[in-house]
């Protein structure tokens, strides 16, 4: 009798053991969700580098972030200045900078992860000339890409459009003092020095005391792009940043802010009224989505 009344005793207290047990389990597993719940809630943060500013790259990334795609974020500015190759660094070691922008290149698509939408549509391999005062007809009846490949072009040594028009067979005068390359154009030491249109006119205004023309005759392309980057491991931000961008493109928001920012610059430089001399960019990383046409600026006819 007695061994049976403490058999039942010791599966009662068991049994009441594993309740609690039980109940704490369930306590436990109701406070992770709702601290999860509340984390989720909760927009995350993600820094762009530098300090707050007006831009478009700035205002393309909020508009991407603004679409229910993935985890709420808030954009705000690190306040970090650096060299741009020590910010992709900071991103890469999720050290106080989360997103970038720049060219696609191969090395950087293999060390940082790269989210492949071109979110300046091409406009950097878009380029128009600056020529000297005397010079400014220098373009005038040049029609084909071996004609203009014959003249003197000023280039940066460092920059990656020097290999590009050295692999076109271009006649490069390639130099390390880019305020130099200006004075050898205003002197005529060399026939053209080629920029993007996003930056002829600001490279013209610069040197204004030179007397550098813009040249109106033609318009060089060869396809570049532009892409965002996260840190190599951040898939989650990349997908986020895909996806707005891909509805922003869709919907037509996209359009609207590109628009705002640059259809002023490209109708003065009146690109439909020049000769596109197409070149090759031996460059390209090959996931380059050149077959979207319509994320790609498009260009004249006049080929």
């Amino acid at each position: 009798m007695l061994a049976r009344h403490y058999l039942l005793t010791n599966i009662s207290c068991r049994f009441l053991f594993l309740c609690r047990l039980a109940a704490l389990f369930t306590l436990v597993f109701s406070a992770l969700v709702s601290a999860n719940q509340e984390k989720s809630s909760k927009p995350q943060k993600i820094f762009y580098p530098g300090h707050e500013r007006k831009e478009y790259y700035i205002d393309l990334l909020q508009l991407a972030l603004s679409y229910p795609c993935q985890q709420q974020y808030q954009l705000l500015p690190s306040k970090l200045e650096m060299p741009k190759k020590r910010a992709f660094d900071l991103m890469n070691e999720h050290n106080g900078i989360d997103v970038m922008y720049g060219s696609a290149t191969n090395e950087r698509i293999a060390e940082y992860r790269a989210v492949p939408f071109p979110i300046m549509r091409g406009l950097m391999g878009l380029r128009v000339a600056l020529v000297s005062k005397d010079g400014k007809h220098k373009l005038k009846n040049i029609h084909s890409l071996s004609t203009l490949a014959k003249l003197r072009v000023g280039q940066f040594s460092t920059w990656s459009d020097t290999e590009i028009l050295q692999a076109n067979g271009f006649n490069v005068e390639a130099g390390s003092d880019l305020g130099g390359l200006y004075q050898m154009l205003a002197r005529g030491r060399i026939d053209y020095f080629p920029r993007s249109v996003l930056e002829v006119q600001f490279n013209q205004q610069e040197h204004s005391s030179l007397q550098l023309e813009i040249d109106p005759y033609v318009l060089m392309y060869y396809p570049t792009a532009v892409y965002f980057y996260v840190a190599k491991d951040n898939a989650e931000l990349a997908a986020a940043i895909q996806c707005g961008l891909e509805h922003a493109q869709k919907d037509g928001k996209l359009t609207k802010l590109f628009d705002q920012y640059y259809s002023g610059v490209l109708q003065q430089l009146n690109l439909e009224n020049r000769r596109v001399i197409k070149l090759k960019n031996p460059l390209l990383p090959a996931n380059v989505p050149l077959e979207r046409t319509e994320l790609w600026h498009p260009l004249p006819s006049n080929n």
